[in-house]
């Protein structure tokens, strides 16, 4: 092992050089396969328009896995595998666990669509699996949980860095970072997407608005879904978002989950409604 003082000078040294070497940027219009992005070349690819989907698990940090391991390790084999699959099952382009959670990214045709049905998804399966399962299976003991979600889109950068043999793909750029800004501001079964996502759906009548059910029975009556919220950790310019609390209606979910991901906007019962 390498003398501390040396081993910081060598570090030194190679933050220097790397700051005054050019970097290579390469655009693409495809999500890049990530067998082709080279290690040892300084030479990242560029996507616009990436949509990323972030989860956290509600007090995960009050999980105990000293005294309680085996129930703890039992709930992020209930949470962690279903939420993989519910993000591939929108078609995520990448998907990575992260601790107590993990980020998709969605991208190419309908992105904004996939990636927000994905996010719907998550939330109902917080509602209706984990919070109740929990509460059959848990002692009152068990931390309060659920899955906490969080939407943002824009510029990614990526790379390979690391050693040979050991490496893993770097995503740089503000949608990972404020979409886990996102969820972590939320609570547990929530959706909270940036202003700029939310701008995607304003008018999208089976996003924005309710189905017209009333405790599982049709009533017909339109309300608004979408309240803003604030998420003090975002830049300034950037902290009024919009906060989703409820999920798929078990009557309409299937109605309104399709036509999100076909990329329909209009429901001819609101056009005449005044919600």
């Amino acid at each position: 092992m390498t003398e501390i003082n040396e081993f910081l000078k060598q570090r030194d040294e190679d933050v220097r050089w790397n700051l005054r070497t050019p970097v290579g940027i390469i655009d693409s219009d495809i999500f890049p396969d990530l067998d082709d992005l080279l290690l040892e070349k300084r030479r990242w690819v560029r996507i616009r328009d990436v949509v990323a989907v972030a989860v956290d698990l509600k007090n995960s940090t009050m999980l105990d896995f000293r005294r309680q391991a085996r129930t703890s390790t039992r709930l992020y084999e209930a949470v962690i595998g279903n939420c993989v699959a519910i993000t591939k099952n929108f078609q995520a382009d990448f998907v990575d666990i992260q601790g107590n959670g993990l980020f998709a990214l969605y991208y190419g045709d309908r992105a904004q669509e996939r990636a927000m049905a994905a996010s719907i998804t998550l939330k109902t399966f917080s509602q209706r699996s984990i919070v109740p399962r929990i509460g059959e299976v848990m002692d009152e003991r068990f931390p309060k949980t659920g899955l906490k979600t969080g939407m943002s889109a824009g510029v990614l950068v990526v790379k390979k860095v690391g050693k040979r043999n050991n490496n893993e793909p770097v995503w740089a750029g503000k949608p990972v970072n404020w979409a886990a800004k996102c969820a972590q501001k939320a609570d547990a079964s929530e959706l909270i997407v940036t202003e700029s996502v939310y701008s995607k759906f304003e008018h999208n009548d089976y996003v924005r608005f309710s189905c017209g059910c009333e405790g599982g029975t049709y009533v017909g009556n339109f309300s608004d879904l979408w309240k803003p919220v604030v998420v003090e950790t975002l830049p300034d310019s950037t902290i009024r978002c919009m906060r989703l609390t409820s999920g798929w209606c078990e009557n309409h979910g299937d109605k309104f989950c399709g036509a999100i991901l076909e990329g329909k906007r209009d429901r001819p019962e609101m056009q005449w409604s005044t919600y």
